[in-house]
């Protein structure tokens, strides 16, 4: 598991709807890295989030739009915190 996998996940994600598209139906923590976990990317949820805060430095949003749409959709309540 590892920040570079989470960098290179979000990566890929910012330039396919069809990665974007394979979230669509995640509920969980544990089933979105399910699936990027079916799709070659090792990294946990803190990695995720590791990653995230460090690309959004000084970063304002201004549409609820886009890729990082389907990021804040997801419920990130860790059942089970590693």
């Amino acid at each position: 598991m590892s920040i570079k996998s989470a960098a290179r996940f979000l990566s890929a994600a910012s330039r396919d709807q069809e990665i974007r598209d394979r979230f669509k139906a995640v509920q969980s923590p544990e089933d979105f890295l399910c699936v990027s976990r079916e799709m070659g990317y090792s990294f946990t949820t803190a990695d995720l989030k590791k990653i995230i805060t460090l690309k959004s430095r000084n970063i304002q949003v201004r549409r609820t739009t886009g890729v990082w749409r389907w990021l804040r959709e997801v419920n990130w309540v860790d059942r089970n915190p590693s």
